[in-house]
């Protein structure tokens, strides 16, 4: 309970402070971590072993994945409307490949978790997971409209 305090004071505090920055990489993985944490019910011990896991794939589902799928997007961004259709097929082949490659290294890190916890608490990290990046979308859309 008192993990949710916390994370609504540092919203507030975020949004007070920080209206016209965007929200840290960091302040926003510790908000993630808390929520997920306090989702699932992890003790202080599982809290250590679940977070060495899941951050080791967050990083390679980061540096193998995500930051090569901006780049692509990036350069074809400036020449979207000049892409030759075969330009576009392979594009699109790239990017595909490396969201299925996140896919498969978020089931290797299901898998190395299931092993060390039950499905359930798994599962609720999967749900804990969606409704923190719908929340922050949402918060993220409504201070855009308030600007």
């Amino acid at each position: 309970m008192n993990r949710i305090w916390i994370i609504i004071l540092v919203l507030n505090v975020s949004t007070v402070f920080g209206q016209n920055s965007k929200m840290s990489f960091e302040r926003l993985k510790a908000l993630k971590m808390s929520y997920i944490t306090e989702k699932i019910g992890l003790t202080e011990e599982e809290e250590s072993v679940f977070w060495n896991v899941y951050d080791e794939y967050e990083k390679k589902i980061y540096l193998e994945c995500r930051t090569e799928i901006k780049k692509i997007r990036r350069n074809y961004k400036k020449s979207l409307d000049s892409v030759t259709n075969s330009e576009a097929f392979e594009i699109i082949e790239k990017i595909n490949k490396l969201e299925h490659h996140a896919l498969k290294l978020k089931e290797e890190r299901d898998k190395l978790l299931l092993n060390k916890f039950d499905a359930q608490k798994i599962l609720k990290m999967h749900h804990a997971e969606y409704h923190f990046n719908r929340e922050m979308v949402y918060k993220m859309k409504k201070e855009r409209e308030s600007k």
